[in-house]
């Protein structure tokens, strides 16, 4: 058995096709068939059911890639120890981010992080919590970024910062004042996210599950050209773009806000990034929205 079967054979149940894998491992599809079987006869399982299509993996072979994830990680960690010169930022991160984050700041810190880190390997992938969530515990990814709390036993959170949540509104509603209270927004038709994104729990909890028509849309950018049609009103975290200013308000206390942090699994071990990633994204967000004390927290369930 060795340390690149094993990594082989993790691909492999990643994608459950063997010319798939070979492809992601830059390998013959031979190549990557001999040593899946040479590790299954050092073993003496079968790990996957090559019947099915596509292939799946045998109970004892669940099992056995589960501690095979738990080796690569610790064979990583030690490379990554040795590796490293006293606080250098260097190395590979798999980042997970949720959209409704990546759409305000990825655009600010890609640049940033490129510039300043240059022996920084940045794999950045923009998909929802429960994914997020999922690649974590099964060390696909290093780490997310996306709204908190959790309240999951098996994930660390690293709160960055808070968002409050601020009001869209069409051009053609005449809302004279800036602000508006939580008890007006139910007076209004509400276009939120579709399902696979938690801020629209969020909104719902917000708008006290308003039960006037819905549209749902799959993204910030389709629900602010909506909102421009005149089709109805929308909440948006503080730092999405919008084209007009005029048509924000902002929302009375207690001002609902979302937690935004770094979260890992309970083995994450790359901390010297993790700093220079928390520390780099506070350099962008103004300071007075670096704790929580003015907001009401909005949580994700």
């Amino acid at each position: 058995m060795t340390l690149v079967q094993l990594k082989y054979a993790v691909t492999l149940e990643k994608v459950k096709n063997f010319a798939l894998a070979a492809h992601e491992l830059l390998i013959a599809q031979p190549t990557l068939s001999l040593q899946i079987q040479k590790l299954e006869r050092s073993i003496g399982i079968t790990i996957f059911d090559r019947t099915t299509n596509p292939i799946s993996i045998t109970n004892e072979g669940k099992e056995f890639l589960q501690q095979a994830r738990v080796v690569i990680s610790e064979s990583e960690k030690l490379e990554y120890m040795y590796s490293q010169k006293g606080n250098t930022v260097s190395g590979e991160l798999k980042l997970g981010i949720i959209p409704s984050v990546a759409s305000s700041l990825l655009i600010k810190i890609l640049p940033v992080l490129n510039t300043k880190y240059k022996d920084l390997n940045l794999r950045v992938f923009e998909i929802p919590t429960n994914q997020i969530i999922q690649k974590l515990e099964n060390n696909e990814l290093d780490a997310g970024i996306l709204a908190t709390p959790l309240n999951h036993k098996k994930i660390k959170e690293y709160p960055i910062y808070y968002e409050p949540f601020q009001v869209y509104i069409p051009s053609n509603l005449k809302i004279k004042s800036k602000e508006m209270s939580l008890e007006e927004l139910q007076n209004y038709e509400m276009i939120v996210l579709g399902e696979e994104h938690c801020f629209r729990n969020q909104t719902l909890k917000v708008c006290k599950n308003n039960s006037y028509g819905r549209i749902e849309a799959g993204s910030f950018e389709t629900i602010k050209k909506l909102v421009d049609k005149n089709m109805g009103l929308t909440l948006l975290p503080y730092f999405e773009e919008v084209s007009n200013k005029e048509q924000i308000r902002t929302l009375k206390n207690p001002i609902p806000a979302r937690e935004i942090s770094i979260v890992t699994n309970l083995s994450f071990f790359k901390m010297t990034i993790l700093k220079a990633l928390k520390n780099e994204i506070l350099n962008l967000i103004p300071k007075d929205f670096h704790s929580k004390k003015n907001y009401h927290i909005i949580g994700v369930e």
